[in-house]
């Protein structure tokens, strides 16, 4: 959709700054508790904005991603979302909640 213009957090000095981009960011989790603790599982909220110089086109590129998103990805909430505007770009900022098992300790180093 953006060829390969899709980012983690924030956009870098190096990174490509050629419009349609994506940036995404965990932006809480919330863990599934059981009277045993901690299960290993959680609902991650994520947010995903998408960047374009046209407004219009910001909407249908966001639209394509919601829409990719819940063809493929199960369960997952589609929470929210909002138009925004940085200077001279678009932003269509959509809020996601997904259900993942927590990485463990191992599987972080």
């Amino acid at each position: 959709m953006v060829n390969g213009r899709l980012y983690p957090d924030m956009l870098t000095e190096h990174d490509d700054k050629n419009i349609p981009y994506i940036v995404y960011q965990n932006i809480s989790t919330v863990p599934e508790v059981t009277l045993d603790g901690v299960t290993g599982h959680e609902w991650v909220r994520m947010q995903i904005d998408v960047y374009h110089n046209d407004k219009y086109q910001a909407v249908l590129l966001a639209n394509r991603v919601v829409q990719k998103i819940n063809d493929n990805i199960q369960p997952s909430i589609y929470s929210a979302r909002q138009s925004l505007r940085e200077g001279n770009l678009y932003r269509e900022s959509i809020d996601y909640e997904f259900w993942q098992t927590a990485p463990t300790e191992d599987e972080m180093e």
